[in-house]
């Protein structure tokens, strides 16, 4: 957003000087606030909003408050007037001495940035840690603000009206008896959303240390810990409920070390289909038939050995669904996870309730009664039901009426970003220094962050490809070069994109660590799920997914690298990523044919690996020098998908993900054949198939399944292949001789041929099965009698077709 539009999405209507900063986000967190701080501070100053030796106050000592105090008092410092009012007794009072974990980043999870404790901000900076030490070390710097400068701080002043006036100046009228009574020129109200309700029983409050970080004591039997909330303070409490005396710190350290595997992608996947237009989705029964499934077995061990043991925990709301879409996505997930474990070990652990009302007022002591339920009377209860947003609001109310309704559309929480301009604003009084909060024993654990690789793809007017970043398409490669972190921008329309999308999926889903920001984000969306649909993978146990996000502009000053017509870029970028898939192929085996003999589970010996070596150097060297050649073997090495005009569809599953089982052991197969059967066999060049010798044409395969059935003689029967040879890497059955099926690999032009075709003419499907596996490990002259035999077998079911015909 620019400096305008930031100023305009935040000035109270009706006036042109009283702005609302961080009271009705969806986002709410201490680095968040912070963000949208620089930036309002930023904006009023790049506006003029301000004289230069104007007034200005701030409502509220919270972080959003301090952080805009501080940035006017380094970036104003001319200002006549600079002050702060808080109705309590100190600036940041709820999170004093409180050992709630606090991390800048976390709320991104899983993205990578998710990782890097530091907040990274130029003013007012931190490192995650317990509440209370980042409330000191920001109170530190606002203090030494106060000493250099003219801000002022008025502790235990509410500020019960603001009074706008036509000519842009703001009257602050303060409570409690106190004379303050000034005109400022502009007035930045951030009172934040009030303390919780349902704190005048046995509720503790959220900041304070939580009872629940350490052992239950009792003498009773499974005593019952009662939760009510589906907001994020209710899933944090439910969550250390559910987990053995963990600290909050110690479960984000948890659910942040833990392998997901092919989860991630999927959870990754239905966050961004909550968020869709008109979208219905029932996160937690999505998560329970999709999620689920995908966790891998040891990150369920790691879950499980953390759990509570003889506790009986209730998580109540009374909105129709478990999870909302705007709470985070890591305190949905591991509340999840928590669930579901205590589930297989005791289903009577944890009770769910929703869409429930309590059976008369809020139980803030004594039973709790949920509608058409025994009364009961836990241990400890948290009722998280939501600030008391109203009574913070009411001085403000009839000000703040048109503001509400029109923050009031759904959108995704996202963290903000710090504008251009703020950054280059407030770089300037950077400090060095690291922060002096990070505390060892606070902090995630230690993980390097992820450079980010950027990419600006756009439309000139000529209809050319303006591609700009950090990466250029010539070395396009590094963006599945591990430990990156992309990050693509496209300004063009899914539609006119139509060439383009194909290459960018594949760049995509073999990518560590991927989002595409999209402008026609629904085209976009629409696009990639179906290139990534399963109908395009060569087995069922991958799982392809592009993240794709609504519209998010490129960082200013990307370098534009060459501006060409779409089919040269896609030309360009599929090369690029042959050549490169090429050749991770050819390390992969030398790893296997080499000395070092890297096991794949076909033992191959010695004399008959170096004999295979030898062959791969000089078909390494025929598909380097031929790009076209290249990647039709490349292609169908994973995809039974022969035909002359397949499209770039089926290139998106060709990448590092795919390497092992579906190129290299194809591939050896291949290399195998050629070898060891009297057909010298080569890459091929044209249609049909990938290797061929003379007029013999030959199909490496290393599919899993095919039209999504696991591979079996039936399925590689009814398959239609193109050559006279087909090699299935993965089929561990004898050998096919098909029937039935008319063949593909004749042109139009060829004479036609009247009656069935003989079974010579049909192909040959060859399976990886045991007897070749022995064969491998015995050596040349076996591996010859192995194919010399299906080269017999099928003349003479040859000769008898021929007789019976």
């Amino acid at each position: 957003m620019t400096p305008l539009e930031i100023v305009n999405a935040a000035v109270v209507h009706g006036t042109r000087s009283v702005f609302v900063l961080g009271c009705f986000e969806k986002r709410v967190t201490v680095y968040s606030q912070q963000i949208r701080a620089l930036n309002l501070v930023d904006g009023i100053l790049s506006e003029g909003l301000v004289r230069a030796k104007g007034k200005v106050a701030i409502v509220g000592g919270g972080v959003a408050g301090m952080t805009a105090a501080v940035a006017l008092a380094k970036a104003a410092p001319e200002l006549q007037q600079l002050d702060l009012f808080e109705s309590r007794a100190r600036v940041l009072e709820l999170q004093h001495g409180s050992s709630r974990f606090l991390h800048p980043h976390f709320y991104d999870w899983p993205d990578s940035i998710s990782k890097n404790a530091d907040a990274g901000l130029p003013i007012m900076n931190w490192q995650a840690g317990p509440a209370g030490a980042i409330a000191d070390t920001l109170r530190g710097e606002f203090e030494r603000a106060t000493h250099s400068s003219v801000l002022r701080t008025y502790p235990g002043v509410p500020v019960i009206e603001l009074k706008p006036n036509s000519l842009g100046l703001v009257r602050v009228v303060a409570g409690d008896g106190s004379a303050i009574n000034r005109i400022y020129d502009a007035v930045i109200l951030a009172i934040g959303f009030g303390i919780e309700r349902g704190l005048d029983g046995e509720t503790p409050p959220y900041w304070t240390p939580s009872g629940l970080a350490g052992s239950i004591i009792t003498p009773l039997a499974n005593p019952i810990i009662f939760i009510s909330g589906n907001g994020d303070g209710g899933l944090v409490d439910f969550q250390m409920a559910a987990f053995n005396a963990l600290e909050h710190r110690q479960i984000c350290e948890l659910l942040a070390s833990l392998d997901l595997g092919p989860a991630r992608t999927v959870l990754e996947a239905i966050e961004q289909e909550a968020w869709a237009d008109g979208a219905n989705v029932d996160l937690f029964q999505e998560y329970q038939t999709r999620v689920r499934s995908q966790v891998p077995t040891a990150a369920w061990a790691e879950i499980s050995e953390r759990l509570r043991p003889n506790v009986r925990i209730w998580l109540h709301t009374n909105e129709p669904r478990l999870f909302r879409r705007t709470t985070a996505l890591h305190n949905r997930f591991a509340t999840f996870l928590a669930i579901e474990a205590h589930r297989e070990i005791d289903s009577n652990t944890i009770t769910l309730r929703t869409g429930v009302n309590f059976a008369g007022p809020l139980p803030s002591v004594g039973e709790v009664t949920l509608e058409g339920e025994a009364p009961f009377h836990p241990l400890r209860r948290y009722l998280r039901i939501g600030p008391d947003a109203h009574s913070n609001l009411s001085p403000f109310s009839g000000l703040l009426a048109g503001f509400v309704s029109a923050e009031a559309i759904p959108s995704r929480p996202e963290s903000p970003i710090l504008t251009a301009t703020a950054r280059a604003r407030f770089d300037a009084f950077k400090d060095t220094a690291q922060p002096d909060v990070a505390m060892e024993s606070t902090a995630l654990p230690s993980h390097p962050a992820r450079p980010t690789l950027t990419v600006s793809i756009s439309l000139s007017v000529s209809g050319r490809i303006v591609w700009a970043g950090d990466v250029s398409l010539n070395n396009i490669i590094q963006l599945w070069a591990g430990g990156s972190s992309i990050t693509v921008h496209c300004d063009i329309n899914a539609a006119n994109a139509s060439m383009l999308m194909p290459a960018i999926a594949r760049i995509g889903v073999h990518a560590q660590d991927f989002v595409l920001y999209a402008r026609d984000f629904a085209g976009w969306q629409a696009g990639m799920l179906g290139l990534c649909s399963d109908r395009f993978l060569p087995g069922a146990d991958l799982n392809f997914c592009c993240l794709i996000k609504g519209w998010l502009p490129p960082p200013p000053g990307l370098q534009v690298h060459s501006e060409q017509p779409i089919d040269e870029v896609v030309r360009t970028v599929h090369d690029q990523l042959d050549a490169d898939l090429l050749q991770r192929l050819h390390d992969s085996i030398f790893g296997i044919l080499g000395p070092a003999e890297i096991a794949t589970g076909w033992p191959i010996e010695p004399a008959l690996r170096q004999a295979l070596w030898e062959l791969w150097i000089q078909w390494h060297a025929e598909l380097t020098a031929n790009p076209a050649m290249r990647q039709r073997f490349l292609r169908l090495l994973a995809s039974v998908n022969d035909q002359i005009d397949a499209g770039d569809g089926g290139l998106v599953q060709l990448g590092p993900k795919v390497m092992r089982p579906y190129l290299v052991k194809p591939t050896l197969f291949g290399l195998a054949f050629a070898a060891c059967s009297d057909r010298a066999m080569g890459p091929a060049g044209r249609h049909p198939g990938n290797i061929a010798f003379e007029e013999v044409t030959g199909h490496a395969c290393g599919v899993g399944w095919i039209n999504r059935r696991e591979l079996r003689g039936r399925a590689a029967a009814g398959q239609s292949w193109t050559t006279n040879v087909v090699l299935l890497s993965q089929l561990q059955e004898a050998v096919q001789l098909l029937e039935g099926d008319q063949r593909l690999d004749q042109n139009l032009t060829d004479q036609a041929r009247i009656g069935l075709i003989s079974l010579a003419d049909k192909p040959i499907v060859i399976g990886a099965n045991e007897d070749f596996l022995m064969a491998l490990q015995s050596g040349i002259p076996t591996v010859q009698h192995f194919f010399q035999a299906i080269f017999e077998r099928r003349a003479i079911a040859s000769q008898q077709s021929l007789e019976e015909a």
